[in-house]
């Protein structure tokens, strides 16, 4: 039987691109940027974040594609922060999604432009959704704190200044939670909210977590084992600590296992199968 997220990913994935690609053409911004956006933002990706909210909000009954533009402004953000990743002053990488980085393609400078252009776009998307306002708001505040100061970009701190700390398990986790798990966390507490089951939210919450420390021991071991062909990349720089190179591949293959069966016990808890079949897919997914 095939795995639910997956065929909801192979169902909706060309919907979103088509979305995303539609929405940015009929904004009023320089022919240029909308080039270098949507180079970047309709991609092959795997769309996780955006389509995880998406697949929850169905899974609550909810008519999902009343909110693309939700998923779109989370898309927005998740894309901001590679586009940013990508340059040379962070991670220097050459290719994405199995084609070159924006700045390759339209110079550093743009690409510092596009990136400044999708953060802010997404939160004009995401305060112009059809959301009731006393939420939206609330929602705005999360979105903020998720990927900013206090959440990714915390955590892509801890990662680039990483040589001027003494770097533990502990650090290991808390870089990761902030800099990949809030923005796994995200989408999920979304559509919990939106779909009115605040008495799910503490369970969602902690699923995600555990979700997120797994998404990223994952991607840890395919940056390193992968082939260009399936991840869209070349290997990261093997001067940084991953998971990988701080635990090696037996103990990453045990934690990896540890926090997918966590987070599945949480879906289980809540008699959600789907999360059950999410987990799944990213634990067993080969890009």
């Amino acid at each position: 039987m095939m795995n639910k997220f997956q065929v909801f990913i192979d169902e909706n994935k060309d919907i979103l691109n088509d979305f995303a690609k539609k929405y940015i053409e009929k904004t009023d911004m320089p022919e240029l940027l909308k080039k270098s956006i949507s180079y970047s933002l309709v991609n092959d990706g795997k769309k996780i974040r955006p389509l995880s909210f998406l697949y929850l909000l169905k899974y609550y009954g909810e008519d999902f594609a009343e909110y693309f533009d939700v998923a779109l402004a989370i898309e927005l953000v998740h894309t901001y922060s590679l586009v940013h990743d990508d340059l040379p002053e962070m991670d220097n990488d050459d290719y994405r999604w199995g084609k070159l980085t924006n700045h390759k393609v339209f110079g550093q400078d743009v690409a510092v432009l596009t990136g400044d252009a999708m953060l802010t776009l997404a939160f004009e998307v995401l305060s112009n959704s059809n959301i009731k306002p006393d939420l939206k708001v609330k929602l705005i505040s999360q979105f903020a704190n998720y990927s900013g100061a206090m959440g990714m970009i915390a955590g892509q701190i801890y990662d680039i200044k990483q040589k001027e700390y003494e770097v533990n398990a502990d650090y290991l986790r808390r870089m990761h939670s902030l800099k990949t798990g809030k923005l796994i966390e995200l989408p999920l507490d979304f559509a919990c909210q939106i779909a009115g089951k605040v008495e799910e939210l503490s369970d969602i919450n902690s699923f995600g977590k555990e979700l997120g420390i797994a998404y990223q021991i994952k991607d840890d071991i395919l940056d390193y084992y992968g082939d260009f062909e399936n991840i869209g990349k070349l290997p990261s720089d093997e001067d940084m600590i991953t998971y990988l190179s701080f635990y090696g591949i037996e103990q990453c293959e045990e934690l990896l296992e540890k926090h997918t069966t966590s987070a599945i016990e949480i879906a289980r808890k809540l008699k959600n199968c789907e999360l059950e079949d999410f987990s799944n897919y990213l634990l067993k997914r080969n890009k």
